[in-house]
This record gives structure tokens, C-alpha cells and sequence, in this order.
């Protein structure tokens, strides 16, 4: 009868287990492999930022857009018609120092809490509003692009009087 030791051999004993040598190549190899999932993560955030940014952005400028056109479809005589006076839809929404009625200032608030302040040390940064009276209609431009100048929306449309 063969009977079999439940505890391996002397020689068999030296071949159990990890040295450490390769337990460290294991954790290097797992915190590389690591770090640049961590890398990966980090950039889909700032994707993901971006993408809300850009969202806003364009529903901002057609929000700016269709306010314009609403106001203008008051009374021909009322002074808040932005045929009588563009000027009073035209402007910067960089400094939110416009009276709390102005419409200007809703838009500005409204970008500097969604997308942030305006940075004025960027150069790639523009929000503006400019509405012209050409005798035929409207022309508003929007102009809104944040500070590094990744995220950015042109609106120009031509609104005619009713």
C-alpha cells in the first residue's frame, strides 16, 4: 500500500510561493496599468466638461436669440422693441454690471454660473451680443467662447419685422 505524505518534500518546499522580487514586478506592472486607467478617467471627465459646456453654449445663444426675437414682436412705438433701439440688446457679457431688468444681465449671470466667470487674462475668451438695424431687419450676432477657446458657439441670425 501506497500512502501519501500530506506534506510536500523538502525539495518541492522551496518552489511554493512568491519571492519578492517578483511580487514588486507585479505591483509595478499593476500601478502602471493602474495609473494610466487613472490617466484615461481623467481625460473623459474633462471631455465630459466640455460637452456640457458646449451644450449650454449653443442653448445660451439661441435662448439670446429668441429673446430678441420675442421683444420684437412688441408694439412698433414701445421702446424695449429692439428695432426702435438695438443698442439695448448689444453688448458684453463679460462684467454683469447691467441693471437686474436688463435682459444682458440674466444672460451674463446665467453664463458665469454654468460655464464660469468671465477670465479676462484669456484672449481666447468672447461673450458678446451685437444687434444691428440694417433698414430691412435684425442682424444679431452671438459671439460666446470660453477661456481656453476648446468650447465656443457663433450664432448670426436676420429677424425681419411683423
Amino acid at each position: 500500500m501506497m500512502t501519501q505524505s500530506l506534506y510536500p518534500s523538502h525539495s518541492a518546499q522551496g518552489m511554493l510561493g512568491f519571492t519578492l522580487i517578483e511580487a514588486l514586478v507585479a505591483m509595478a506592472i499593476f500601478t502602471i496599468g493602474f495609473s494610466g486607467l487613472y490617466f484615461f478617467y481623467h481625460l473623459s471627465q474633462h471631455a465630459i466638461a466640455d460637452s456640457e459646456k458646449r451644450m449650454y453654449i449653443n442653448l445660451m445663444g439661441d435662448r439670446i436669440i429668441q429673446k430678441i426675437a420675442s421683444e420684437g414682436q412688441r408694439s412698433v412705438t414701445d421702446p424695449l422693441n429692439p428695432f426702435n433701439n438695438p443698442s439695448q440688446y448689444s453688448g458684453s457679457l463679460t462684467t454683469c454690471n447691467y441693471p437686474a431688468t436688463d435682459n444682458r444681465q440674466s444672460w451674463c449671470l446665467d453664463l458665469a454660473s454654468n460655464i464660469g466667470p468671465f477670465n479676462p487674462a484669456s484672449p481666447k475668451e468672447v461673450r458678446q451680443v451685437n444687434v444691428q438695424n440694417d433698414g430691412t431687419g435684425l442682424i444679431v450676432d452671438v459671439t460666446l467662447i470660453t477661456s481656453s477657446g476648446s468650447v465656443g458657439a457663433y450664432f448670426t441670425r436676420k429677424l425681419r419685422q411683423l
